[in-house]
């Protein structure tokens, strides 16, 4: 387990992002205000949470972009949290000082639907999700296919041992987005892309997807999987 920023940092930002990052990946339902809080003292300030799959890490900013007191210390908790299987993780907890500066780090969900397109084209067309068969009816040829069967449709599992899906991942939508907004860390595509093993069968693609692949598709994902030109 590891936090940026890391414990007894001073000169923090003020908007975050403040990340509590794992060696396993945890269950993105157990991440959540419930159990991530940022505190000074008694005071409690309201946060916007999120997981992120792909580094394996929480995700905390303030909420609607409120900065935090410059010159303060405070304490960002992350307990309750579990992984895939159930397993509690060990709860964390991270104090730092905040700094004069409100950067609030690089922006999110900025990806359109034509920079996902060409990936869906190069990737994934061409043999198993398009065409008048789809594999497993998921259909990334055009915005209304996408639309009809990936966005908010229930993800099934197939393959893996007697066909029995693993903990963690049952009923997550292949894509979990609404219009201005959207949650990668509970889409169950950005599994199958990372390989996890508790998505059952091969990963997607086939031989695997690269880190600044994933990235695009989360961050498209972020931006509420928006499927106009």
């Amino acid at each position: 387990m590891s936090a940026e920023p890391p414990g007894g940092a001073s000169d923090v930002d003020r908007l975050g992002p403040w990340r509590v990052r794992y060696d396993r990946r945890l269950a993105p339902t157990s991440v959540h205000r419930g159990t991530v809080s940022l505190r000074s003292g008694s005071v409690a300030v309201l946060l916007s949470v999120r997981y992120d799959p792909i580094n394996q890490e929480v995700v905390a900013r303030p909420f609607r972009d409120h900065p935090l007191v410059a010159g303060v210390e405070y304490t960002l908790t992350v307990d309750g949290v579990r992984d895939l299987d159930g397993v509690p993780a060990e709860p964390a907890q991270v104090r730092f000082v905040t700094g004069a500066g409100a950067e609030g780090g690089a922006p999110e969900g900025q990806t359109p639907w034509a920079a996902v397109a060409e990936l869906f084209t190069a990737r994934c067309v061409d043999g198993c999700h398009g065409g008048t068969r789809p594999a497993m009816g998921l259909d990334l040829s055009s915005p209304e296919a996408v639309r009809a069967t990936a966005i908010g449709v229930p993800a099934v599992q197939t393959g893996g041992r007697d066909e029995v899906p693993r903990r963690g991942l049952g009923g997550l939508p292949i894509i979990d987005a609404l219009p201005g907004g959207g949650r990668p860390a509970t889409s169950y595509l950005i599994y199958k892309m990372l390989g996890d093993e508790h998505a059952l069968g091969a990963p997607m693609p086939p031989e695997g997807a690269t880190n600044e692949e994933l990235r695009l598709v989360a961050d498209w994902i972020l931006a509420g999987a928006p499927t106009t030109h």
